[in-house]
C-alpha cells in the first residue's frame, strides 16, 4: 500500500457537517469492515472511470471504484430482449478503432468486431408539425476535415493557444457560412447529438464533438464487443476488479484532501451504511459541476472553476408499439434553408428502428433539464404526428410504450466564451495532481469513449508514479 498512516493520525478526531449530517473521519467510530484501505479511489463508474480503475488494477494498484448507479456503464446502456436474448445498445453505439481500445478489450478478455447496422432509409419530418421535409445529406466531409486539421491540438487535449484563433469562437452558423460548409451542416448537427443551441455553439465545441474519430466512424471503422453488447465491457470490468473493490449505488458525502498531508479520506454512503475510505490518491471521473463536487473538500480555486460550467441535457430511450413502418430512420428537420434544416430543441433527434423488430430508438436533446414525464410526453406527441402523416387509414394509430429510458444529463459541459478566452481550460488542467487528485471524463477531453480511454491512459503513469 502506498498510503501514509499519518493521514489517519492527522484526522483521527475530525468531523465534518454536510447537508446537516455530521460525518466522522475517526476510524474507531466505524466497524472494521466499514473501513476501506486502498492505493487509489476512483469516483464514477462510467466509461473513463471504469477504464481507469481496471488499468490501475492491472498496474498493481489496489483500487476502490465508487459508482452512484446500481450498474457500471455511465452512458452505455444495453437492453436484452427477454424472449430472444438479442441485445440493443441505446446509449453509446460503438468505439474508436484504436490500439487503446483493442488493448482494453484484451485486458478484459473480450473480442471485438466491426460495428454494423442494418441498412435503413432516412426520411425527414418536422417533428413539431409532422410535415415531411427535404434535406440534403452530405457524404463528403473533406472540406470540414481540412478545417479540423488546422487545429491538431484539439484532437487529444484542451491545451489551447492564447489568444484563441478567431474562427474557433465563431458561432457555428457563421463558421459554416464563412467556409461554405452549408451542404454538410445538418449532418454535422445530427451526429453531434447532445450539443444543443447548435447554430450558436462556439465552433470549438462542434470540433470537439464532430471530430476525426467520428468521421472515421462514419466510414465504417468503429468496433464493438460481440453481438453489439456494450454492457459486456462493464460486466467483465466488474469481474476483473472483484465485487469487494466496487461500491455500487454509492456516493461520496464527505472528504478530506489536505494540501500538505499525503493521502485522502472519503466517506461513502452505500446501501450497507457509511464507509470510511483511506487512499493515497483520488481519480475523479464524474461531471465536475459544483453541485457534484461540494462533498470533496473544495478550495476556493476549485469552487471557482467548477462553478463556471453550463451543460446540455440528453435522453435515450427504447419505444415499442409505434405503428411506424419498418426499415426507416425518421429524422427531425425543419424546412428553413436559413437554419440549414436544423430544428430547434428540445425535441427528439430521431425515431429509428433497432435491430429488434418493433423496437425503436429515440434520442432526445434539450438545452435545459427536463423530467422523464416531460420528455416522454413530447416523444409520444411526435410519434403520433408521424403516425398521422404516414398511416393511410383514418383510424388512430397504436399507443407507443416506453421499454427503457435513461437520462445522460448533465451531458456536454461548457464554459462561456468569455471564460474560455480567459484561460478556463488552462486553469482546469492545472488541477491535475493537486491535493492528491486527478480528473478524467468528458468535461476534460471528449464525449467519445475511445478518446476518453486514451486521455485516461495518459494520466495513469503520473498517478501511479507521483
Amino acid at each position: 500500500m502506498g498510503i501514509i498512516p499519518s493521514l489517519f493520525l492527522a484526522f483521527s478526531g475530525v468531523t465534518v457537517v454536510a447537508s446537516n449530517v455530521v460525518y466522522s473521519f475517526d476510524a474507531t467510530q466505524y466497524d472494521a469492515r466499514d473501513v476501506i484501505v486502498r492505493d487509489i479511489a476512483v469516483i464514477g463508474g462510467g466509461s473513463s472511470g471504469t477504464y481507469g480503475a481496471v488499468n490501475l488494477h492491472a498496474m498493481g494498484q489496489s483500487v476502490i471504484l465508487v459508482e452512484k448507479e446500481a450498474l457500471l456503464g455511465g452512458h452505455i446502456n444495453t437492453y436484452t430482449d427477454p424472449t430472444t436474448g438479442v441485445t440493443v445498445d441505446y446509449g453509446v453505439q460503438a468505439f474508436w478503432n484504436s490500439t487503446t481500445t483493442w488493448d482494453y478489450f484484451e485486458l478484459l478478455g473480450i473480442s471485438g468486431e466491426a460495428y454494423s447496422i442494418a441498412p435503413l432509409t432516412n426520411v425527414f419530418y418536422d417533428f413539431s408539425t409532422g410535415a415531411p421535409v427535404t434535406v440534403q445529406i452530405a457524404n463528403n466531409f473533406t472540406a470540414y476535415a481540412q478545417q479540423l486539421d488546422n487545429y491538431p491540438y484539439l484532437a487529444n487535449s484542451w491545451d489551447l493557444p492564447n489568444p484563441l484563433p478567431e474562427d474557433l469562437v465563431l458561432p457555428f452558423q457563421n463558421f459554416v457560412t464563412k467556409y461554405n460548409l452549408v451542404n454538410m451542416a445538418y449532418t454535422i448537427y445530427f451526429y453531434s447529438q447532445g450539443l444543443t443551441n447548435f447554430l450558436q455553439q462556439l465552433t470549438i465545441n462542434v470540433f470537439k464533438m464532430f471530430d476525426s474519430t467520428l468521421l472515421s466512424g462514419l466510414t465504417g471503422h468503429d468496433v464493438v464487443p460481440p453481438n453489439h453488447n456494450n454492457k459486456l465491457i462493464f460486466e467483465m470490468a466488474l469481474e476483473k476488479l472483484g465485487p469487494s473493490n466496487v461500491l455500487l449505488s454509492s456516493t461520496i458525502v464527505a472528504a478530506q484532501r489536505p494540501p500538505n498531508v499525503p493521502g485522502v479520506l472519503l466517506i461513502a454512503k452505500t446501501p450497507n451504511g457509511d464507509k470510511l475510505i483511506r487512499v493515497s490518491k483520488l481519480l475523479i471521473s464524474i461531471p465536475p459541476l459544483l453541485e457534484n463536487m461540494r462533498s470533496f473538500d473544495l478550495n476556493d480555486m476549485e469552487k471557482s472553476i467548477f462553478s463556471q460550467w453550463t451543460y446540455s441535457s440528453y435522453y435515450t430511450m427504447l419505444v415499442n408499439n409505434t405503428g411506424l413502418p419498418s426499415g426507416y430512420r425518421f429524422m427531425n428537420a425543419n424546412s428553413s434553408s436559413a437554419t440549414f434544416n436544423i430544428p430547434e430543441l428540445p425535441a427528439p433527434y430521431q425515431v429509428t428502428e433497432s435491430r429488434i423488430l418493433g423496437l425503436w430508438y429515440v434520442w432526445y436533446g434539450s438545452p435545459t433539464p427536463l423530467t422523464q414525464d416531460e420528455v416522454q410526453e413530447d416523444v409520444l406527441k411526435v410519434i403520433k404526428r408521424l403516425q398521422q402523416a404516414i398511416l393511410s387509414n383514418e383510424s388512430p394509430g397504436p399507443s407507443p410504450e416506453f421499454v427503457e429510458f435513461r437520462s445522460h444529463t448533465p451531458f456536454k459541459l461548457e464554459p462561456s466564451k468569455e471564460n474560455l478566452e480567459n484561460g478556463f481550460y488552462n486553469n482546469l488542467n492545472g488541477l491535475q495532481g493537486e491535493r492528491n487528485t486527478w480528473y478524467t471524463g468528458a468535461a476534460f477531453i471528449s464525449q467519445a469513449s475511445g478518446i476518453l480511454w486514451n486521455y485516461t491512459h495518459s494520466l495513469l503513469p503520473e498517478i501511479v508514479g507521483k
